[in-house]
């Protein structure tokens, strides 16, 4: 037992509560939000080491790398650019070695993918070199194999060849896991592999680090900093919720990830980039938090929270409170933050708020309206979005067709092929002989890793 426990990190006791703040929640940000002094910070939390001053950006995985680092650029998320404008001298030495535990990874199937989508698992053969098996998943990232990609990751990281302290590479491997097992629908394996990251908010995680920036005026040598990608941390805070089955733990998560957000986005000397980054993924955790009331059944506080946003400068964050609104069934409030959004008028929502309440005729207009002049990549949505509508107003002739021209084009993703599925059924003597072909085709076409190729059974209804 004395081994085990010495491969995990101590969980941080102290970080469990903090008082409440007294006017703004973590979620609150304006425009004329005052910038932090240089002198000591008056904060709620504790001004303990277990809870620094300023926990620092979470880390570029380039900044990890070790002397002779592997090119992981094309399995590179979103992670954090910021760090790199910064110089640190600590070179990031932890024991990851609790995160490489075979017993922590679920053995994977395919039983549930239709034969026609079937691929081998690789397995790296003994004393193949670690460069060769990163180009393997890079490979299958790219081509959309993501079950693969998620066994692979799995083997990667259990792996001798997997040094305990690069954490470049392990929580690059590890976010690869975890996403890829989401999107083949293997969230409760992800979840309970979630836990073995335990507490993110442990001083474990945390790295003091000298910042030399020579624009910055400001007095701040001693910093801190996650080195946790902040993808996987906000990825982490679901996916660890849902495996200990507590939802309130997700909410709570998020105003951790917020408050912290809120507070690097009051630094001083951020430039006006930064200081966008901030402020997106500020946003971005609130979306988040609506999304996790909405899940816990609790409307009306989402529908409050989502009210409470305020603007984004963001187009996407815009649009995702519009969808959002539409979610919890508040028509007025996704046309009230429709009509403060010019740029988004022109565009889809209009007609999907128009489906949202149930005008199907008007919303089919609309749609072919679209289709007049469509930008490319809006063009499939648009015409299953108008097959849809003509299903519902009993065109499933006219449905049909649409969606098989989609099929024919090389088009094939989850909800398109369900629809159609959807229509065989509804209106074909023998559907299961139509869904199978469906299947045959779908498994012919190329794709590029824009869309799971690794499909269940479920997405033919089969």
């Amino acid at each position: 037992m004395a081994s085990s426990e010495g491969q995990k990190h101590q969980r941080n006791i102290s970080r469990s509560t903090r008082p409440r703040a007294s006017t703004k929640g973590p979620l609150d940000l304006t425009d004329n939000e005052p910038v932090l002094s240089d002198g000591p910070l008056s904060s709620p939390r504790s001004p303990q080491k277990s809870q620094p001053l300023h926990p620092r950006f979470s880390h570029d995985t380039g900044s990890l790398s070790p002397s002779k680092p592997l090119d992981l650029s094309p399995l590179r998320v979103e992670l954090d650019s910021i760090l790199a404008n910064y110089e640190h001298s600590a070179v990031v030495k932890k024991d990851l070695s609790f995160l490489l535990r075979p017993d922590i990874y679920h053995p994977l199937s395919q039983l549930e993918i239709p034969s026609m989508f079937r691929s081998s698992f690789y397995n790296p053969s003994i004393g193949e070199p670690i460069g060769a098996s990163m180009e393997v998943l890079k490979k299958q990232l790219a081509q959309g194999h993501f079950l693969l990609a998620a066994h692979l990751s799995a083997k990667l990281l259990t792996s001798p060849l997997i040094e305990p302290s690069d954490a470049n590479v392990i929580f690059t491997l590890l976010y690869t896991r975890l996403a890829c097992l989401e999107l083949t629908g293997n969230s409760a394996f992800a979840a309970q592999e979630s836990k073995s990251l335990e507490d993110l908010n442990s001083t474990f995680y945390y790295v003091d680090s000298d910042f030399n920036v020579e624009s910055d005026v400001h007095d701040r040598t001693r910093r801190s900093y996650h080195i946790v990608p902040w993808p996987l941390r906000v990825l982490a805070v679901r996916l660890q919720s849902i495996a200990f089955g507590d939802s309130r733990r997700s909410i709570t998560g998020l105003y951790e990830l917020a408050f912290e957000a809120r507070m690097e986005l009051m630094q001083p000397g951020l430039d006006k980039t930064q200081k966008e980054i901030w402020r997106d993924r500020l946003y971005d955790l609130g979306i988040r938090t609506v999304n996790a009331l909405v899940e816990m059944g609790d409307l009306d506080a989402a529908r409050r929270s989502l009210s409470n946003l305020g603007d984004s400068g963001n187009i996407k964050n815009k649009a995702r409170s519009i969808l959002l609104a539409l979610r919890i069934g508040d028509l007025t409030l996704a046309k009230d933050i429709l009509e403060r959004s010019t740029e988004l008028q022109e565009g889809i929502l209009i007609p999907l708020t128009t489906m949202a309440e149930g005008s199907y005729d008007e919303a089919a207009g609309q749609w072919k309206a679209l289709l007049d002049n469509p930008a490319e990549s809006a063009r499939p949505m648009i015409v299953q979005n108008l097959a849809v509508c003509l299903l519902y107003t009993g065109k499933l002739n006219e449905s049909r067709s649409l969606l098989e021209s989609l099929v024919s084009e090389n088009h094939a993703f989850q909800s398109l092929t369900f629809n159609l599925a959807t229509i065989y059924e509804l209106c074909c003597d023998n559907p299961q002989n139509r869904k199978m072909n469906l299947g045959q085709m779908v498994s012919q076409q190329t794709h590029h890793g824009e869309m799971n190729l690794d499909r269940t059974n479920a997405d033919f209804k089969l």
